[in-house]
Protein backbone atom coordinates (compact mmCIF):
# COMPACT_ATOMS: atom_id res chain seq x y z
CA UNK A 1 0.00 0.00 0.00
CA UNK A 2 2.96 2.30 0.51
CA UNK A 3 3.71 2.03 -3.20
CA UNK A 4 0.17 3.18 -3.98
CA UNK A 5 0.41 6.17 -1.64
CA UNK A 6 3.78 7.14 -3.10
CA UNK A 7 2.56 6.74 -6.68
CA UNK A 8 -0.55 8.89 -6.20
CA UNK A 9 0.58 11.41 -3.57
CA UNK A 10 0.76 14.21 -6.16
CA UNK A 11 -2.93 13.57 -6.93
CA UNK A 12 -4.00 13.86 -3.30
CA UNK A 13 -4.54 10.13 -2.76
CA UNK A 14 -3.97 8.90 0.80
CA UNK A 15 -3.89 5.38 2.17
CA UNK A 16 -5.55 4.91 5.54
CA UNK A 17 -5.45 1.56 7.30
CA UNK A 18 -7.52 0.51 10.28
CA UNK A 19 -5.83 -1.86 12.71
CA UNK A 20 -8.97 -3.90 13.29
CA UNK A 21 -7.53 -6.33 15.83
CA UNK A 22 -5.93 -3.57 17.99
CA UNK A 23 -2.67 -5.52 18.11
CA UNK A 24 -0.50 -2.39 18.08
CA UNK A 25 2.91 -4.00 18.45
CA UNK A 26 2.16 -6.62 15.80
CA UNK A 27 0.91 -3.87 13.49
CA UNK A 28 4.11 -1.85 13.99
CA UNK A 29 6.19 -4.94 13.27
CA UNK A 30 4.36 -5.66 10.02
CA UNK A 31 4.58 -2.02 8.89
CA UNK A 32 8.30 -2.00 9.66
CA UNK A 33 8.86 -5.16 7.64
CA UNK A 34 6.82 -3.87 4.70
CA UNK A 35 8.13 -0.29 4.84
CA UNK A 36 4.66 1.13 5.43
CA UNK A 37 4.61 4.82 6.34
CA UNK A 38 0.98 5.50 5.50
CA UNK A 39 -1.53 6.40 8.21
CA UNK A 40 -2.81 3.62 10.47
CA UNK A 41 -5.51 4.15 13.06
CA UNK A 42 -7.03 2.22 15.92
CA UNK A 43 -10.80 1.93 15.66
CA UNK A 44 -13.12 3.45 18.22
CA UNK A 45 -15.88 1.36 19.76
CA UNK A 46 -18.44 3.09 17.54
CA UNK A 47 -16.41 2.28 14.43
CA UNK A 48 -16.11 -1.34 15.52
CA UNK A 49 -19.82 -1.65 16.33
CA UNK A 50 -21.07 0.44 13.42
CA UNK A 51 -18.89 -0.57 10.50
CA UNK A 52 -16.13 -3.05 11.19
CA UNK A 53 -18.53 -5.69 12.44
CA UNK A 54 -19.86 -5.84 8.86
CA UNK A 55 -16.42 -6.53 7.36
CA UNK A 56 -15.99 -10.22 6.64
CA UNK A 57 -12.58 -10.24 4.92
CA UNK A 58 -9.18 -8.82 5.74
CA UNK A 59 -8.02 -6.84 3.98
CA UNK A 60 -11.08 -4.98 2.78
CA UNK A 61 -10.56 -1.86 0.68
CA UNK A 62 -12.85 1.08 0.08
CA UNK A 63 -12.09 4.02 -2.17
CA UNK A 64 -13.54 7.20 -0.71
CA UNK A 65 -13.52 10.70 -2.21
CA UNK A 66 -12.74 13.94 -0.39
CA UNK A 67 -16.42 14.26 0.59
CA UNK A 68 -16.37 10.90 2.37
CA UNK A 69 -18.44 9.21 -0.34
CA UNK A 70 -17.54 5.67 -1.35
CA UNK A 71 -16.59 5.30 -5.00
CA UNK A 72 -17.10 1.94 -6.65
CA UNK A 73 -17.47 -1.37 -4.93
CA UNK A 74 -15.96 -2.74 -1.73
CA UNK A 75 -12.85 -4.77 -2.58
CA UNK A 76 -12.48 -7.90 -0.45
CA UNK A 77 -9.06 -9.51 -0.27
CA UNK A 78 -5.61 -8.49 -1.38
CA UNK A 79 -4.90 -7.01 -4.80
CA UNK A 80 -1.74 -6.23 -6.74
CA UNK A 81 -0.42 -2.70 -7.12
CA UNK A 82 -1.51 -2.84 -10.77
CA UNK A 83 -5.08 -3.78 -9.77
CA UNK A 84 -5.24 -1.03 -7.13
CA UNK A 85 -3.82 1.46 -9.64
CA UNK A 86 -6.64 0.69 -12.06
CA UNK A 87 -9.27 1.14 -9.34
CA UNK A 88 -7.75 4.46 -8.28
CA UNK A 89 -7.31 5.69 -11.86
CA UNK A 90 -10.96 4.88 -12.54
CA UNK A 91 -12.05 6.71 -9.37
CA UNK A 92 -9.95 9.77 -10.20
CA UNK A 93 -11.45 9.93 -13.69
CA UNK A 94 -15.07 10.06 -12.42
Amino acid sequence: MQEIEDKYSDKGVKVLAILADNEIENGKKILGQKGGKYTNILPTESLIDGFLDQIMYVPTTLIVNSKGEMIGEIVAGARSTKEFSKLIDDALNK
